[in-house]
């Protein structure tokens, strides 16, 4: 349980998971063990299912009303929405590829139920039935209009008015065909683990840093400076060859094998173009754009190809600009080093040249790196969000059982003076291990409703 540090009394919200103004002692989520995914993804579509056959049960489109057809699906789904969304950032986070497996085994069964919820004919016609109740829908607040709409939009996007009933059926399916390709892709990125080997001679002008990172030939362990290293192009491994390496051939070979990894993808990635392709015509729309811009803010792709080409110009022309700048660099660098093969601008020149143009303008990001150790500078971030969004960060001590990692650090976050009311909670993952999504990811884990008179604050 949370305590107040100055009070040592139990940290009280209003419980997260329902609509109503009853409050509990509010605790950090638990995440899953592997064993525990399947079971709780069972679970998780089990409630939603009776709901949603209750729902059936109970209602027709004459009798249909908001507060019978879409609030008690919203009610179960807030109630379950922390479970599943701690499985989906288990796909990107959790350590261990065996968790990875359940979790993806767990994702295929929700997007089967899924698949067999939006099939029915009859909740959509529930649906259509509370938006043509003029008279009622011009008395719903926004948000709930909004709520309406959203679920109209998956129904039609399902083909629920296009096409028959068993087409839908068919359509669906194909939707969860193509998500297992897409998950089999995710699935190799995270777990891609090649490299190219170089020579001492080779990696000449790399940081001794990363050097002794990486695993040298024979794996002994030694640093005799014999041997080749094996460079890996995750964990900074392709960055740092290709800003600090100088040898152009030996950044050539690293730029080329890092864009030519993971093959096996290709083919999934084509598949998936291809039947993506294939769903947005059978609804009648030319592209798969336009087939998910019905889910976007923008809904027309010709303004949206026009605020792209607008982009386009503007920062193409930059870009331009930027490289001419780093060609020139680069020119001098071939003149003292008697090349005269300076033709064109190599792509895998860029971070070598944009290193060297710093320097002379005496930065130096490697010594600067050293004044921003990760803890430090992650530190200073949580400062700057919250003079700028007039927030509170604390530390909380989590439970084991509250981490999917040991390094995940965990703040609580409140409203500055003079409310001082509890946001929520924010989780960092910040530092590099095997089977990790590769890249920048952000997940919400569990949306949290709050009373300002429930909760007590900081000091």
């Amino acid at each position: 349980m949370l305590e107040n540090q100055n009070t040592k009394q139990p940290l009280i919200v209003s419980h997260p998971k329902t609509l109503n103004l009853s409050y509990i002692m509010f605790r950090l989520p638990r995440v899953p063990t592997t064993d525990q995914i399947l079971p709780l993804m069972h679970q998780v579509i089990d409630e939603l299912t009776q709901t949603r056959n209750s729902i059936l049960k109970g209602t027709t489109p004459e009798t249909a009303t908001f507060a019978n057809t879409l609030l008690p699906l919203a009610q179960t789904e807030n109630a379950v929405q922390g479970q599943l969304a701690m499985i989906d950032m288990l796909q990107y986070g959790a350590p261990l590829s065996e968790t990875q497996n359940a979790v993806h085994s767990a994702l295929s069964l929700y997007a089967e139920a899924r698949a067999s919820w939006i099939a029915d004919a009859g909740y959509f016609r529930l649906l259509q039935a509370v938006r043509n109740n003029k008279e009622e829908y011009e008395t719903l607040d926004g948000e709930s209009r909004h709520l309406l709409e959203r679920e109209l939009t998956d129904y039609r996007m399902a083909g629920h008015g296009v096409l028959s009933a068993e087409e839908v059926e068919g359509f669906l399916q194909e939707g969860a065909n193509i998500g297992q390709i897409e998950r089999k892709f995710q699935e190799n990125l995270s777990r891609e683990n090649g490299g190219v080997w170089f020579t001492q001679d080779e990696l000449e002008g790399v940081p001794a840093s990363d050097l002794r990172k990486w695993t040298r030939e024979g794996a002994n362990g030694s640093d005799d400076g014999k041997g080749k290293l094996f460079v890996p192009f995750a964990n900074g491994g392709t960055l740092a060859v290709l800003t600090y390496a100088r040898r152009p051939e030996t950044r050539k070979k690293m730029f080329l094998a890092d864009n030519q990894k993971l093959k096996s993808n290709q083919p999934l990635f084509e598949e998936i173009i291809r039947r993506r392709a294939q769903r947005a015509h059978r609804l009648h729309h030319p592209t798969h754009a336009e087939y998910r811009l019905q889910q976007r803010m923008v809904k027309d792709p010709e303004w949206l190809d026009g605020f792209l080409n607008g982009l386009k110009e503007t920062l193409c022309a930059r870009g331009k600009d930027e490289i001419a700048a780093l060609q020139q660099r680069r020119l001098k660098d071939l003149e003292e080093k008697h090349d005269t093969n300076g033709v064109g601008f190599p792509p895998w020149d860029k971070p070598y040249y944009m290193r060297l143009v710093e320097e002379e303008v005496a930065i130096d990001q490697l010594q600067l790196s050293e004044f921003y150790p990760l803890e430090q500078t992650a530190i200073g971030m949580l400062g700057i969000f919250a003079s700028v969004l007039g927030l509170q960060f604390e530390p909380v001590e989590a439970e084991a059982e509250a981490l999917w990692h040991d390094s995940v650090r965990v703040f609580s976050v409140w409203e500055s003076a003079p409310s001082k009311q509890f946001v929520g909670y924010l989780y960092f993952d910040l530092l590099w291990r095997e089977n990790k999504y590769r890249g920048n990811q952000s997940v919400n884990l569990q949306c949290v409703c709050n009373n300002p008179d429930t909760a007590l604050v900081p000091d």
